[in-house]
């Protein structure tokens, strides 16, 4: 076989190869340039230990232990640092050996060792023992399952990095109690559209959870799960049957309570509760604060579980909210069904903006109905800001604040803006609680001009189309021609899309005649 290694050791060298396995010394250094190479013995790595962006490790010992002092370089500052991509390390066994990672990094102050790259081919599983595991690159689950045991995974270097290939048998295990095992992903924002958190809380229990981030400002989060839910998060009266039967645990770690943010959570249908499912086409996320579980809205049935990087999860409900004041430090989350108490501003609401001309954009809503509701305050925020500002007060049209037919809204806003503006709607009912609405896009897209960003996507991607353009309707088709989704223009010149499964797509631009304009291909890389 071919190795590609080289072995530069600097001191003690007679211990490297002992008997209970490789050991690196602390000013030792071992780096694999290319090709593959297989380590059937326990590792401790004391100094350096590099693998090339062309190299393969494949560690077949029990035990992998990084030293908190050590380094697991890859190709960049000549074999020394770590800002480079780095080869690929895979924990792999041909038995019932279970293996073990004591990761030595320190999640605290940043530093310590971390994988480039790691591939989990392990039918028993990788556990964690003793300390924080860091992987920089990419963590790819193959086969099997990682187990956290009360340890950290931190995945991400700058960056929230990438999770491929897990699904309902391969995920991350946290252990089934609050506190248990963190999984963090580094630096979420705007930018990388929804982030996964393929967790579960033991084996057969997937129950993932998926953050997009709305702010520009990057930021730390962590997710784990349990199962349970109680009156007062971990402690006081069993809710099984009102509710799914987990508790998802999420914090932003940075700069809490600043920018908004929406939470996804997964759930499995045969966790569902007797009380909870009688009421699930009023399924919404609660989150445990200041001593209460809230009533939130959106209130929905839950959808076909989509956070996989496989096919849909027909077993699997999936929902979400928008919690556009941020997220605290920690919170616990779960999901209940709405049973007609009045804790929560039932107004529906239906926002949209158009431009209609480079100097104004009108921003323009719908209700049915309206209950308790006082005024309304149209915010905006442009897309090199973090927060949205206040532009305007509307008050409502409702008798009493109280109406079950449609009542239309509209202002315009003096707005010159050359890129995004986000416009939402916070809703002020007569008791003062704030509620808001979806959030909408207008850009300036040039006269005749048809848009279509990012491309590839994850999922999640925008048409923008120009203010003079005749186009009534947007057709997504798949590959083999099937027409996935169809939407009406109406007013809008930028309409947001959302497709779950990754594939090449076509997406055409149809005049009011039913012509079709034109049509732009489309991939869809999937969230993972």
């Amino acid at each position: 076989m071919k190795y590609g290694v080289l072995f530069l050791l600097l001191s003690c060298a007679s211990h490297v190869l002992a008997q209970q396995g490789l050991y690196i010394p602390n000013q030792g250094k071992i780096f694999f340039v290319g090709d593959t190479a297989t380590i059937f013995s326990n590792i401790t790595n004391g100094g350096k230990l590099g693998v090339g962006r062309n190299a393969i490790v494949n560690f077949k010992g029990r035990v992998w232990e990084n030293e908190t002092q050590a380094l697991l370089t890859d190709e960049s500052e000549g074999g020394e640092g770590t800002s480079g991509v780095g080869g690929m390390i895979r924990f792999l066994a041909t038995d019932t050996t279970r293996q073990y990672i004591v990761g030595g990094y320190n999640a605290a102050s940043r530093t310590g060792p971390g994988f480039a790259n790691l591939q989990l081919l392990n039918n028993n599983g990788v556990h964690l023992l003793g300390s924080t595991t860091k992987i920089r690159n990419e963590l790819r689950l193959s086969t099997g399952h990682i187990f956290l045991n009360n340890n950290i995974l931190v995945v991400g270097n700058g960056n929230p990095g990438q999770i491929t290939g897990f699904d309902s048998s391969r995920y991350i295990v946290t252990g089934n109690a609050p506190g248990a095992g963190l999984l963090i992903r580094e630096n979420i924002r705007a930018a990388n559209n929804l982030v996964m958190f393929p967790i579960g809380s033991r084996l057969h229990q997937y129950t993932p959870a998926a953050i997009r981030s709305l702010s520009d400002q990057g930021d730390d989060f962590y997710a784990s799960v349990f199962d349970s839910v109680k009156s007062h998060a971990i402690t006081g009266t069993n809710l099984r049957e009102e509710s799914v039967n987990k508790t998802w645990e999420i914090g932003k770690l940075r700069q809490p309570n600043q920018g908004a943010a929406e939470v996804y959570l997964q759930h499995l249908l045969d966790q569902e509760g007797t009380n909870f499912r009688a009421g699930r086409q009023l399924t919404y996320i609660s989150q445990y604060q200041n001593g209460i579980w809230d009533t939130a809205a959106p209130m929905m049935a839950p959808v076909p579980g989509i956070l996989t990087s496989g096919s849909i999860l027909n077993n699997s409900g999936l929902n979400f909210r928008p919690f556009n004041n941020g997220m605290p430090n920690a919170a616990y989350y779960t999901k209940f069904v709405y049973k007609g108490d009045r804790g929560i501003n039932l107004t529906q609401v239906w926002l949209s903006a158009i431009r209609t001309d480079y100097h104004n954009v009108k921003v323009y809503w719908t209700t049915k109905p309206e209950v308790n509701n006082n005024y309304f305050v149209v915010q905006r925020r442009y897309s090199n800001q973090t927060d949205f500002s206040n532009i305007d007060t509307v008050v409502s049209k409702a008798l009493n604040g109280n109406s079950q037919d449609f009542l239309n809204y509209d202002m315009m806003d003096p707005n010159s803006y050359t890129g995004i503006t986000y416009y939402r709607l916070m809703l002020v009912d007569f008791s003062g609680r704030l509620t808001y609405s979806n959030i909408v896009a207008v850009g300036r897209t040039p006269d005749n001009q048809l848009l279509l960003w990012p491309n590839p996507s994850t999922g999640r991607f925008f048409v923008g189309i120009g203010i003079a353009s005749s186009i009534k309707t947007i057709v997504i088709w798949d590959a083999v021609g099937r027409k996935i989704k169809e939407e009406l223009v109406r007013d809008r010149n930028i309409i947001e899309f959302y497709l779950p499964i990754p594939g090449t797509y076509v997406v055409s631009f149809l005049s009011p005649t039913g012509r079709i304009v034109e049509s732009k291909k489309l991939l869809v890389r999937g969230y993972y």
